[in-house]
């Protein structure tokens, strides 16, 4: 917002005030045309705020000035000498209102109703050149298409692509000036007819199969293909004529795409479980031996922050072209996620650890070339093998995947063979507190404890964080110490998300029936983000429980979010499709490109941000802060111990925060919003 005014201190009053009304306000004071000059050459601005006139800057010249924004600004006066009159005169000069001085809360409405306006204009330009990309796009695909299309109007050609020519033997000057019923056999010309009336009327594609007719008279029968289209801003219809013999083709070559992973050529995820489910069954039934491998990119997250994402796409290229010269042709080989790959080995005539070992020493002969630059890679690959035990294929990749994981932590470039059993995941220390879980679980002894949040800028939201506890063996509610590594080691983390998310739909349905309205974060771990099935597992509970469900947000840790950047963006979208909020937690400092490509409606900080604050100022903090503005989201401070640290805290702009100093974690929804100090 740029606040055109020659007194600091009133706009300085009014920009309070917006941010106490909620409003997420960057201001910049202006006070003479040489100022809004440099503002307009920095950045692009949202809104101009007039507080009176100003002598050495008419706002007639100022709303000039603004004109060469990319987006029309929507400019508001402030008056003191308010009238009707002069309200008209301000929205005949181009102002989008004019009000009272003192009239503030009603300011804040105005910005509001306009905020939604640059918003709308924002989205109608970006619409604006998606379609005119889109068209460019769809020309070139039209002329270089193989398949056979034209442009029809009333009955005439106005568009054949090459192929469409070729196909039917004219030259394209000739068949321009040709109707739709000179390139079919003359016994079908009823068909056609018909084909193009039953179009007209549904409005939807419609296809048969009709005799086509070349300029040599040769006859071929093909799948003619009649949709509606808009050609040259042209409402006509588009016809797509296919041979019998390409139709398969085609359906063959779609078949094969629908497994492959379109990046790296290996097989997606999918087409790589019903492999490994095949070979699970096959093992169980023959007792052949098989292994499966998950192979890890060591460092992939700063490749990716460093040369970006496209780049980054090649790098897994290059890789998977690696892994299938280096592998047998037997092997089988998917991808997994962002950054790794699998392969399922059925050689049942060498150990285990011979492909892994090979594997790893081979990647340290290679250099690959990523933005110009030649790097060397290194992998930590997990191993597991498919026969001896009666785990499903879904809990073998687990335990594949939790094993090389933590070969990444200890520093990567190695491999491990592991038995999937308790035992053997498990050390004496861990089974123990595994263990005292079990126990808690079989007696039922499992609940949620809830930490409130408090609104710093006045929000009547009511929301907790809520954590997962169980009954330990001395009768308190609590945790065993590293229990979550446990879970995942074990595969029971994504178990453990399914409790937790049941519970608390209950805990919101209960709240709902006695007319409160509280908001409840939950945490995905790894394995509940990896589902097939997650958008629409999520959709289907929140929508049997029957509450709002804006009322459950989801919660992905930063450096899950880093990991499974693709995953996490397709969770966004199909939550925001469902008006479930996402929240991104355990933000650091440096994740500000992080919060800006996710967009997250929350940005919960890492709990070090405090530790950061009070060790360097707020000059280390604000650019995270002030990443989550641009995007709107609403920022959450967790371990807040004291009321020292919220008066350095205060001044950021946060929304929420949290910690002892509000509230511990409490085992019902009845913290007191409206009795805090706050």
């Amino acid at each position: 917002m740029l606040i055109f005014s020659s007194s600091p201190n009133d706009s300085e009053q009014v920009s309070s005030h917006l941010k106490n009304m909620g409003l997420p306000i960057r201001h910049q004071v202006i006070s003479d045309s040489e100022q809004l000059k440099d503002a307009i050459e920095l950045k692009h601005w949202q809104q101009a705020l007039f507080i009176d006139e100003l002598d050495n800057l008419p706002i007639k010249q100022a709303l000039k000035q603004l004109k060469n924004q990319p987006i029309a600004v929507p400019a508001v006066l402030l008056t003191n000498d308010y009238s009707d009159e002069k309200r008209f005169e301000m929205l005949a000069l181009g102002l989008k209102d004019c009000i009272p001085a003192g009239a503030l809360d009603l300011l804040a409405m105005i910005v509001k109703r306009d905020q939604k306006l640059v918003e709308s204009l924002q989205s109608l330009e970006q619409a604006n050149k998606i379609v005119y990309e889109t068209n460019k796009r769809n020309e070139l695909l039209l002329d270089s298409s193989k398949d056979a299309i034209a442009y029809i109007h009333e009955g005439m050609h106005i568009y054949t692509n090459p192929s469409y020519i070729k196909r039917f033997g004219y030259e394209e000057d000739e068949i321009i000036v040709m109707t739709i019923m000179d390139i079919v056999a003359d016994e079908e010309k009823d068909k056609i007819r018909a084909l193009l009336k039953r179009q007209s009327q549904d409005g939807t594609e419609v296809s048969e199969l009709i005799k086509g007719k070349t300029a040599s008279g040769e006859e071929f029968e093909a799948d003619f293909i009649i949709s509606s289209a808009i050609y040259d801003d042209e409402e006509c219809v588009q016809l797509l004529v296919r041979d019998i013999g390409d139709q398969q083709e085609l359906m063959q070559k779609l078949k094969e795409m629908s497994k492959q992973d379109q990046v790296t050529g290996a097989l997606n995820r999918p087409a790589f479980i019903e492999h490994l489910t095949k070979a699970v069954e096959t093992s169980r039934q023959k007792d052949l031996d098989s292994a499966l491998y998950f192979i890890e990119i060591d460092n992939f997250a700063s490749y990716r922050n460093q040369f970006g994402i496209a780049d980054c796409d090649v790098l897994l290229k290059d890789v998977s072209h690696w892994l299938h010269d280096k592998c047998h042709s037997t092997v089988v080989i998917g991808r997994i996620s962002d950054s790794s790959f699998a392969i399922l080995d059925a050689d049942t005539n060498k150990p285990p650890t011979e492909l892994p070992k090979f594997l790893i020493k081979d990647i340290e002969k290679q250099l690959f070339e990523i933005s110009g630059q030649t790097l060397k890679v290194t992998l930590s690959i997990g191993g597991v093998p498919c026969t001896g035990h009666e785990l499903e294929p879904g809990k073998i990749l687990l335990h594949a995947t939790t094993v090389a994981h933590n070969i990444q932590e200890k520093g990567g470039n190695s491999f491990q063979i592991f038995n999937p059993s308790i035992d053997s995941l498990l050390d004496e220390d861990e089974r123990k507190i595994f263990e005292e879980f079990t126990n808690a679980r079989d007696e039922s002894k499992m609940t949620l404890f809830y930490q409130p949040m408090m609104s710093l800028k006045g929000s009547s939201s009511k929301q907790y964080m809520c954590y997962f506890r169980y009954q330990l063996s001395d009768g308190t509610w609590g945790l065993g110490e590293h229990i979550f590594p446990i879970f995942e080691k074990v595969g029971m983390d994504a178990e453990i998300d399914k409790v937790t998310l049941k519970h608390a739909l209950k805990v919101l349905v209960k709240d709902k029936e006695t007319g409160n309205n509280n908001k409840l974060f939950l945490a995905l771990s790894p394995n509940t983000l990896m589902r097939d099935d997650l958008e629409a597992w999520l959709e289907k509970l929140v929508t049997a429980a029957g509450i709002d469900s804006g009322n459950i947000v989801m919660t992905v840790k930063s450096h899950m979010a880093q990991t499974y950047y693709k995953k996490v963006l397709e969770l966004r979208d199909a939550l925001k499709k469902n008006g479930i909020p996402l929240c991104l937690s355990g933000v650091e400092n440096d994740n500000t490109e992080l919060v800006r490509s996710i967009a997250p409606q929350y940005v919960a900080m890492a709990p070090n941000f405090i530790d950061t604050l009070k060790e360097h100022g707020a000059d280390k903090v604000q650019s995270i802060v002030r990443a989550s503005a641009e995007i709107q989201a609403k920022t959450i401070i967790s371990n807040l111990e004291d009321a020292s640290t919220l008066a350095q805290i205060w001044p950021l702009g946060v929304d929420f925060v949290m910690g002892n100093y509000v509230s511990k974690p409490i085992p019902k929804l009845n913290y007191d919003f409206a009795d805090s100090d706050f």
